[in-house]
């Protein structure tokens, strides 16, 4: 592409002469009305003069016309999806985000009569809705973790409400930290170090800031749950 060719006119560039205010010394009579040359026509046609007077260079329009008709690139490969992570014990976790019904602080556990596990933790009061609520400490097999009281972080326990169709769980984590996006790419096998029972739920490895996060297999969870009811 070859330089483009520029025809100079002669600009009468008055604001350089006289000024630009209204108040200096020999004004323009013109600015009595329109007090600063940035609202006089003369200004603006002389500005689209210089712009005007410029040639375009040749194959100009044809070579931004094959840019823009090319086919669009496949997209498909870098479509992403969203996850909430949050900490349980000592491991960073995940569920998609079309699976997380709320998020709110810990309410009161009432125990089951006559049924007490330490997975099923009893059941919990939610904007007058009474939801199941589970431990995700012992359903996953994690190891419990204190964080140090040293520690000049504060930690935010939180309950964690999801769904699937019907189905409202209330589970306990230590923190919820945000919401991440990755690519099926981008997600790594399961590292045989896992424990057992959280290995069998999670499904992939994300990495988000040099921190590995587990991305459980909502559909396994659900399952894991509802078997502890039977």
């Amino acid at each position: 592409m070859q330089d483009p060719v520029h025809s100079f006119t002669v600009i009468d560039d008055c604001w350089n002469r006289i000024g630009v205010w209204s108040h200096a010394e020999s004004p323009c009579p013109k600015l009595q009305e329109v007090v600063h040359c940035h609202n006089c026509q003369v200004f603006a046609a002389s500005a689209s003069k210089i712009f005007e007077r410029q040639s375009l260079p040749p194959n100009y329009l044809d070579e931004w016309y094959r840019h823009y008709s090319k086919p669009a690139p496949d997209r498909r490969i870098s479509e992403h999806s969203s996850v909430l992570v949050f900490r349980v014990g000592c491991e960073f976790l995940s569920l998609p985000i079309s699976v997380i019904d709320e998020i709110c602080q810990p309410e009161m556990i009432h125990r089951l009569p006559h049924y007490a596990t330490d997975i099923l933790k009893g059941i919990v009061n939610i904007h007058g809705q009474l939801r199941l609520c589970f431990s995700m400490v012992k359903l996953l097999g994690i190891e419990d973790f204190k964080p140090d009281a040293d520690g000049k972080r504060r930690i935010f326990p939180r309950m964690m409400v999801i769904r699937r169709n019907e189905s409202r769980f209330a589970l306990l984590v230590d923190e919820v930290l945000g919401s991440c996006r990755y690519a099926q790419l981008d997600l790594l096998p399961v590292p045989a170090s896992l424990s057992h029972a959280l290995g069998k739920l999670v499904r992939g490895i994300l990495q988000d800031g040099g921190q590995s996060i587990g991305l459980l297999d909502e559909e396994l969870m659900f399952h894991a749950m509802e078997k502890t009811l039977k």
